[in-house]
């Protein structure tokens, strides 16, 4: 396994294992349903706090079911977040409510810049900045957990 594949499969590992706990709950035939009704649905102004957890909570869902991506390939597993860190942006811009919107949209920002990161990575790995890998991952874990804690209160 090259240094890249090593350094992917690490970050992708370490991102699935720091989402999993997050997207729980859930059925998958519900899940999907929501996801469709999300992608065409506006911001709702009246939304409630438990509406727009529920929406966030589903789209994580997506990215904690990365864990099964072959980490062998970088390219692929990057698409495939990409595909997800896309979901997360898309829902967090329709989320309605006040109390969740922030944390939301810090948690789709923090994932954006870790899918950056990673792509630079993947791209052009013998010029990549490994020491900013935790940084990256700990904006990620503190965007999720706040986001956690605001839909826990």
């Amino acid at each position: 396994m090259t240094a890249t594949r090593k350094i992917a499969a690490v970050s992708f590992a370490a991102m699935a294992l720091l989402l999993a706990g997050c997207a729980s709950g859930g059925n998958a035939e519900g899940t999907a349903a929501k996801a469709e009704k999300q992608a065409e649905a506006p911001a709702a102004a009246e939304q409630t706090k438990q509406e727009a957890c529920t929406d966030v909570q589903t789209a994580l869902q997506e990215l904690s079911s990365l864990s099964s991506v072959d980490s062998s390939d970088p390219a692929a597993a990057l698409a495939a977040l990409k595909e997800a860190s896309g979901t997360v942006t898309e829902t967090a811009a329709k989320v309605g409510n006040p109390e969740v919107k922030a944390a939301a949209d810090q948690a789709a920002v923090a994932l954006d810049e870790y899918v950056v990161y990673l792509d630079g990575m993947v791209a052009d790995p013998a010029n990549a900045d490994i020491s900013a890998m935790s940084e990256h991952i700990t904006s990620l874990q503190e965007s999720v957990t706040e986001l956690g804690t605001v839909c826990a209160s």
